[in-house]
């Protein structure tokens, strides 16, 4: 069973837990009540002289005994029914703390692939960077891109194509309506270009990195190799990642990265896109 099973069927035990103990307090009052009654009228019967009214009162506590009965043998039900619920609870108590240490463990493992992971993109970018440093002093063009690459950005966009024309491209040109420099690959490659070393130099370039997690990201390697050199440069201690959740739930993420559904992110249900870009923009002016 999931965790969140668990905890429903839990909830609804302490419900019915809840109502049993309820209808027990009900039957003990009654019973008390019951036994009370039969004790007067037991009472009644040791001092009456009147043997008429001694057969009518013994017929009396006979009916009242057998109402004691019958409420004494509802309680033994409703004792066993609730003794059996709580330890049922207790059992699934049980069962949720395997969960959760499962998920716990689970979550250990994937932090520390990642951390491995990342280590690994950090040292490649490393290297890549002196590969670069050392290709571009090789001629006139590539020293003029190097100008290029020395351009620093507010803001990385990480992204599947398939979100550009229904959220990215009007995301991006509204950013840079407000003055925000954007690292964006429709403004930043041209023909010719090494993708690999423009988006890396986008990723050093700037300041945060926007994370468009949709169920196209999910599927594409670009995109995920984009996040994970945005995670390395969180290793170092720096916060740079700002996710936006784009038609995904949050399930869907907590499947993708437990690590980036914790973050906290904007959802373009609950924004407009002009609304979106002035969360960012102001967020970058602090």
């Amino acid at each position: 069973m999931s965790i969140q099973s668990i905890t429903n069927s839990i909830a609804s035990l302490d419900r019915d837990i809840k109502n049993i103990e309820n209808q027990l307090n009900t039957v003990n009052n009654n019973l008390s009540r019951k036994e009370k009654e039969a004790n007067s009228i037991f009472e009644k019967i040791s001092k009456e002289k009147d043997l008429k009214k001694i057969v009518n009162l013994q017929k009396d506590l006979t009916r009242k005994n057998d109402e004691i009965n019958r409420i004494t043998k509802d309680k033994s039900t409703k004792t066993k029914n609730l003794s059996d619920k709580q330890n049922k609870r207790l059992k699934l108590l049980q069962d949720l703390n395997k969960e959760e240490q499962k998920e716990r463990d689970k979550t250990k493992r994937e932090q520390k692939e990642m951390l491995s992971l990342q280590q690994s993109i950090t040292r490649e970018m490393q290297l890549q960077k002196q590969l670069a440093s050392e290709s571009f002093s090789k001629s006139k063009e590539l020293n003029n891109k190097h100008e290029t690459i020395s351009k620093n950005y507010d803001v990385f966009v990480s992204h599947a194509s398939e979100d550009k024309t229904s959220f990215v491209r009007p995301f991006v040109e509204s950013l840079k309506s407000k003055g925000v420099e954007v690292w964006y690959d429709e403004f930043e490659l041209d023909i010719g270009d090494s993708l690999r070393r423009s988006i890396e130099n986008g990723l050093k370039k700037s300041k945060y990195g926007i994370v468009v997690l949709s169920e196209a990201f999910f599927s594409k390697e670009w995109p995920q190799r984009e996040l994970d050199g945005l995670f390395a440069r969180e290793v170092n201690g720096e916060k740079v990642i700002l996710p936006i959740w784009h038609k995904i739930s949050k399930n869907e993420v907590l499947n993708f990265s437990p690590i980036i559904a914790d973050m906290l992110a904007i959802n373009t249900t609950d924004f407009t896109i002009e609304e979106i870009s002035d969360k960012i923009a102001n967020r970058l002016r602090r």
